[in-house]
């Protein structure tokens, strides 16, 4: 099992689709050892056999789906931007000109790249991005929308803000992604989600992430 790095003092998977991870695991009754890596290195991580799933909110696109076997739908989500407090951004068209932060390997990164900012500035965790925009390291971050709500939920801080209202680019489609050799893995993934998805227990958990039920998974 991977997972990068969530997981708390007790070393359980922690965040959205940790949870989602443990209910999966539980069901099929199985143990989760973590394998905690870089988001840019966690295919390869899987490829090499070093963990057997990955689990951290990764969009489903054509070029993943050439290396790895992705699940059915678990959630969807879009971008959401972060800024200092006293910031004037407020679209993605106030984000041109800008040194942009943005997390290597990940969907957004690819997004900052083409909105035509004065530097992108690459990170290897949401946590360092958010330390990098607070610090005015840059001037804006494009990032995981209900992780950064989260974070901030949590972890309030005065010196940053999520923009809001924003319309997102591009909503992604969150998933599992194993090796595409292992078939059965992937079918006792996907049993599992479907019974998780029937179950009340869903919807608590997208509830306690801030998940709207737009972004539900049909």
């Amino acid at each position: 099992m991977l997972r990068s790095p969530n997981k708390d003092p007790s070393g359980q998977l922690t965040g959205l689709d940790g949870e989602m991870m443990q209910w999966i695991a539980k069901k099929n009754g199985w143990t989760i050892e973590i394998v905690g890596t870089d988001f840019a290195t966690l295919i390869q991580t899987v490829k090499t056999k070093k963990a057997d799933i990955v689990v951290d909110a990764m969009y489903i696109t054509d070029e993943r789906n050439q290396q790895v076997s992705f699940t059915d739908e678990w959630y969807t989500e879009g971008e959401g931007i972060v800024v200092p407090v006293d910031s004037t951004i407020k679209s993605r068209e106030d984000v041109k000109g800008k040194v942009i932060g943005a997390q290597t390997g990940t969907f957004y990164a690819k997004q900052a790249a083409n909105w035509g900012g004065k530097e992108i500035k690459y990170f290897d965790s949401q946590a360092a991005l958010l330390k990098a925009v607070e610090n005015r390291q840059v001037e804006v971050i494009v990032t995981d929308s209900i992780v950064a709500a989260y974070s901030l939920k949590q972890n309030p801080n005065d010196k940053i803000k999520l923009v809001s209202p924003y319309t997102p680019e591009e909503i992604g489609h969150i998933g599992a992604a194993v090796r595409p050799e292992d078939g059965e893995l992937l079918q006792q993934m996907n049993d599992g989600l479907k019974a998780l998805k029937a179950s009340p227990d869903y919807a608590t958990i997208m509830k306690k992430y801030g998940v709207p039920e737009t972004n539900y998974a049909k």
